[in-house]
């Protein structure tokens, strides 16, 4: 369970590691690699919010105290008179 869970973020993260050691160290193809390594966590990001949708596109439901059936804590409590100052 863990390894399958934490499978694709370990390698995103390898991947960002690479890319910005590759950026760092060399010109040429190690700038190739860097932009190719270092574009792998925009596009996750970009596959999951399409997968997802985009939250100002689905409205989330407005739930009202009455219809969840909750009982506000200023009712509940205990009515005891406040000392006058």
């Amino acid at each position: 369970m863990i390894r399958s869970t934490f499978a694709v973020p370990t390698l995103i993260a390898l991947a960002t590691v690479f890319g910005l050691v590759a950026a760092l160290t060399g010109e040429g193809w190690r700038d190739a690699a860097a932009w190719i390594a270092l574009a792998i966590p925009v596009a996750a990001v970009g596959w999951a919010m399409a997968r997802a949708g985009h939250p100002s596109s689905t409205p989330r439901p407005v739930r009202s105290v009455a219809r969840a059936r909750v009982i506000p804590s200023f009712v509940a409590m205990p009515l005891t008179q406040v000392p006058a100052e």
